[in-house]
């Protein structure tokens, strides 16, 4: 019998080891385990960019893992939605685990999520490199000194939006946002920076029956909104649909009504399978917004191989299915994904040990180890004083873009505070309101009937617009829904900040 069981107990080790065991390279290859953080494809991120971010997470790491290296990193996977308790219980499903070794975690993609993942992995000296987390709020060092990103905070992404602000002429803005850290943070920049600029006019929606908004808020809000206003929505993918939704049983979404959205709001996807209104989709076209700037598939030599590999693979969700950009922050995941190769690799030449803390170290700064290349989303380092992706070494950059029927179609580019390149745009409906063929180019010769007069084109173009349409004026234009951990409050976070 006892021989019997020495069989069985010597079948189950071969078994073992062979599920592990795929060669004889990957027999002498450390193994390290890297969490990824992100939304499932049913939460309120859109499905095809949540299943385009799993796809550029593994498909880093089998490039990566392919290349001439004494170690491997495998996948950890969680859901944390974009939630608070969602991103806590993730958080804490992942670091449980011990084999093999965690070292630390991509993600996570939302900012509330990423606030409460973050103070669970501080507990555990775990770091977290986020690729979409945006909030400012995340910058505190205080709370947050284990949290760091390859994207740029929200202060940056608030500029952007001002810089579009006056590159338009816009005069008068309505500006939404919702009970969510992204939500208010962005919000709260948003108003600081653009006020400077242009007046505003700054609403909390609250949560209605069965959606997101309460559309008779909504409806009072926008019975207010001049014909030369903008209204600035700062919000989540999920949001922005609810918004225009009840926007459009309102009748006020299309002329004289423009709206303007956030990183959030341009992650919207007009061909998500989740969205089952084409009308609505249609009556969107010429909504505007900005987007993180992520290059092209084609010209971006640091990411060549990742987009080669994906391709030939034939993974689900290649970058826009066939259109030459990835959706939002994929580029920026990419390079979430080398900074702990790059980590690993630079320990490994300085002869230290790959661990936990040492990764820490050298994320921020204090140690060997500190990452700086070039990857997908242009130079990647990290300011130690925020965590954030470093401005010294990448001019923050930003898309104008414009919702076409199938995606968002890029209008200008933004650095620098300045909006370059810009093209002309076209109002939802403007078809029905006075002198609409098109908006552009030089707000100063727009009539006082035409909404917020948009700056692009050529000398020749201006000409033309000034003969057309004459005389020349300036356009006038918080406790959170999702519950905190027991031992977290927005109150702390809020006061900190202040300090």
């Amino acid at each position: 019998m006892a021989r019997k069981v020495d069989n069985v107990l010597s079948l189950l080790l071969v078994i073992f080891l062979c599920a592990f065991v795929r060669n004889g390279e990957a027999d002498n290859r450390t193994t390290y385990r890297l969490g990824f953080l992100a939304p499932s494809p049913d939460s309120s991120i859109p499905s095809s960019l949540a299943i385009e971010w799993r796809s550029a997470f593994q498909v880093a790491l089998e490039v990566l893992n392919a290349e001439n290296r004494t170690y491997q990193l495998v996948s950890s996977p969680q859901n944390t939605e974009c939630d608070w308790q969602q991103g806590q219980l993730a958080a804490e499903m992942m670091v449980t685990a011990v084999v093999p070794a965690l070292i630390g975690a991509v993600g996570p993609a939302c900012s509330d999520a990423a606030m409460s993942a973050a103070r669970t992995f501080l507990y555990s000296n775990y770091t977290l490199v986020s690729f979409a987390a945006t909030s400012e709020l995340l910058s505190s060092r205080g709370i947050f000194p284990n949290f760091f990103r390859t994207v740029f905070s929200d202060k940056y992404q608030a500029a952007a939006i001002a810089a579009s602000v006056v590159k338009l002429g816009i005069k008068k803005v309505t500006l939404l946002y919702v009970q969510k850290y992204y939500s208010m943070s962005l919000a709260t920049s948003i108003n600081e920076t653009v006020s400077s600029y242009a007046t505003v006019r700054i609403y909390m929606l609250d949560v209605g029956d069965n959606s997101t908004v309460n559309s008779t808020q909504l409806g009072i809000i926008l019975d207010s909104v001049a014909n030369d206003e903008f209204v600035i929505m700062a919000v989540q993918p999920l949001q922005a649909y609810d918004i225009w939704s009840a926007a459009r049983s309102l009748n006020k979404l299309r002329y004289p009504y423009w709206y303007f959205g956030s990183d959030g709001v341009t992650a919207f996807d007009p061909v998500d399978t989740n969205v089952t209104d084409p009308d609505l989709v249609n009556a969107l076209q010429g909504e505007i917004g900005v987007a993180p700037d992520g290059g092209t598939i084609l010209n971006n030599t640091n990411c060549e191989k990742f987009y080669s590999y994906w391709k030939a693979k034939n993974y689900t969700g290649f970058p826009s299915e066939g259109k030459n950009r990835t959706r939002s922050y994929v580029p920026h995941l990419i390079d979430a994904v080398q900074t702990y190769y790059v980590i690993i690799d630079n320990l490994l030449k300085a002869k230290m040990p790959v661990t936990r803390q040492n990764i820490y170290s050298a994320l921020n700064g204090s140690g060997p180890g500190i990452p700086q290349f070039e990857g997908c989303s242009g130079t990647v380092s990290f300011d130690p004083i925020t965590g954030s992706r470093s401005v010294a070494t990448q001019v923050p950059g930003y898309d104008l873009v414009a919702l076409t029927s199938e995606y968002w179609e890029i209008k200008g580019q933004i650095e620098n505070t300045t909006v370059q390149n810009l093209q002309v745009l076209q109002q939802p409906g403007s078809e029905f309101g006075p002198n609409s063929t098109y908006i552009g180019p030089n707000p100063n010769s727009m009539s006082s009937k035409t909404k917020a007069g948009i700056i692009v084109g050529t000398l020749a173009t201006v000409l033309a617009t000034l003969a057309l349409l004459g005389g020349a004026v300036y356009l006038y234009r918080r406790r959170p829904n999702n519950q905190v951990s027991r031992s977290e409050s927005m109150s702390r976070i809020i006061e900190h900040m202040q300090k």
